[in-house]
């Protein structure tokens, strides 16, 4: 962090305005109207102004049941054992105050979120952590982003701000466990830079939102591979998808292996229960931890169709065999469409009159590069290492597991460093890249981006790359830092075919160019 930056930022009148709103005093502070300030400032983040109600209300419940509970910290109990017995132990129940002011369990109250109920908790983990910050002694960093997470793992990278292993999609206690980790990290990066609880909340929720300002430098969306389906509710027809606006962008519920520039289509529950409209995901479905769905996308691009309804399409031949169909389109949410199902989607269209040939349409492959790819090596010897020679380079221009000192440690970077410089142990590389088998689950391509990103943190590289046997995925540094959903290239082997856009590859890492960095 730029701590001339920083101590500007900390001085100016917005900063100060932020810091306030994250200082308060607890004997002397109405803490409820502080928590409502906070979400009215950052509510976008959690869905939007209609669910304050129901944020403030989780708050307040939180925080009476620790009191019911009497789930304090104990003494000689570090903040993260106390978080790992609060989640293990905490039981919700509807509470009331009796005639002495004390706030009991109401009688023959049933828990609203019974114990070990991890999946709920997660739900809830931004009200959790908000009270843990106001109430606790300890260091309890409020994590807001419950909607956007991806917004919050760019301010981590941004920060620098190591993100830990992401939990396996079924692993619900492992998802708080890692807010767990991951108030490690940024307590560690407060005390580094000698910042205050409420100074790391304004430097987290203001100051890297302002260095994360978008540059306009977005690339093309990638052909779409897959045809996805999710849910709207009535909200959301009336006020967005009836009438979306050119280039509006909105946050849904996903299939964890979305792809950025996959086909999204909505299904709206209702008024109508219909499927309304086309939209493209704009990123890879985004692993939000503390969320009750664990995968969310952005869509854009929306293209409003002639309503079929459910009844029609349980009268169609060929949708009323379809699974989801039979089940009334309940649990929609990230279901595949096959290609055969989008087409007999735009043939009933069709039969209304709908051009669809403005509908987005999955991406035929070059058989060309249809080989059978069963490993990495697969991966590194018949798609990236061809491709590289076509690029200009030759196998002396890279190293394959270079050691490198981090510490007092020795440590093998795979895959492929591009033309290393300095002494041994302490090289620098313009570029590395990093080769996967298969990326296509989200948690499986984060952890190679945050694996790769740290590479290149430690060779001081300004391109990395990230690859598997779908894909190529190069990332450029940009005002200081790489922003993981916004590459500067991204294609499928098979594209690069294409002489425009291996131009426009050989442009962005050559070795011609690379050799100048």
């Amino acid at each position: 962090m730029n701590k001339n930056f920083w101590n500007l930022y900390k001085d100016s009148k917005k900063g100060k305005e932020v810091i306030d709103l994250f200082t308060f005093d607890i004997e002397n502070d109405d803490l409820e109207l502080k928590a409502k300030q906070i979400f009215q400032k950052y509510n976008e983040y959690f869905g939007g102004p209609d669910v304050e109600d129901y944020f403030l209300d989780n708050c307040f419940l939180i925080i009476d049941n620790i009191i019911v509970n009497r789930l304090f910290i104990e003494n000689g109990e570090s903040d993260s054992e106390y978080f790992i017995r609060l989640i293990d132990h905490l039981e919700v129940f509807f509470v009331e105050e009796n005639s002495h002011g004390e706030i009991i369990i109401q009688e023959n109250s049933r828990p609203i979120i019974v114990q070990k109920d991890y999946k709920s908790f997660c739900a809830i983990l931004s009200e959790i952590s908000l009270m843990l910050y106001f109430y606790s002694d300890g260091f309890f960093f409020p994590v807001l982003f419950r909607e956007q997470f991806d917004v919050f793992m760019k301010i981590l990278d941004v920060l620098e701000i190591p993100i830990p292993k992401l939990p396996v999609k079924s692993d619900k206690r492992g998802r708080l466990l890692f807010y767990n980790k991951l108030n490690d990290n940024i307590l560690k990066f407060a005390n580094e830079n000698q910042l205050k609880r409420e100074e790391i909340c304004a430097c987290i929720y203001d100051f890297a939102l302002m260095l994360l300002e978008e540059d306009g430098m977005k690339i093309e969306m990638p052909e779409p591979t897959n045809v996805w389906l999710t849910g709207g509710s009535k909200e959301d027809y009336l006020t967005f998808l009836q009438n979306p606006i050119i280039d509006a962008k909105s946050v849904w519920a996903c299939n964890e292996n979305t792809k950025r520039g996959d086909i999204i289509v909505m299904y709206v529950l209702a008024p109508y229960s219909c499927i309304q409209s086309i939209w493209r995901a704009d990123i890879d479905g985004v692993y939000t931890p503390f969320n009750y769905y664990n995968s969310r996308t952005r869509t854009s691009n929306g293209i409003v169709v002639p309503h079929i309804t459910i009844k029609e399409l349980k009268g169609d031949s060929y949708f009323s065999k379809l699974s989801i169909t039979r089940k009334n389109f309940q649990g929609v949410n990230g279901i595949r469409f096959s290609a055969t199902d989008y087409r007999e989607l735009q043939r009933l269209l069709q039969d209304k009159g709908f051009d669809v040939s403005v509908l987005p349409q999955l991406h035929k492959p070059n058989l060309e590069f249809d080989e059978k790819l069963e490993s990495e090596k697969d991966v590194e010897e018949k798609l990236l290492i061809p491709l590289l020679e076509k690029l200009g380079y030759s196998n002396l221009d890279w190293t394959r597991q270079l050691s490198q000192k981090a510490g007092r440690k020795e440590k093998a970077i795979p895959d492929f460093v591009f033309l290393p410089k300095g002494e041994i142990y302490f090289q620098n590389a313009p570029m590395i890249i990093e080769a996967k088998f298969d990326m296509s689950s989200n948690i499986e391509k984060t952890k190679s981006y945050n694996q790769a990103l740290s590479y290149a943190r430690l060779m001081k590289s300004t391109v990395f790359g990230i690859c598997d046997k779908e894909r190529l995925i190069i990332y450029k540094e940009r005002k200081k830092y790489f922003d993981r959903f916004n590459p500067a290239f991204e294609k499928h082997w098979q594209n690069i075919n294409d002489e425009e856009i291996f131009g426009q590859l050989k442009v962005l890492i050559g070795k011609d160019v690379i050799k100048t960095y």
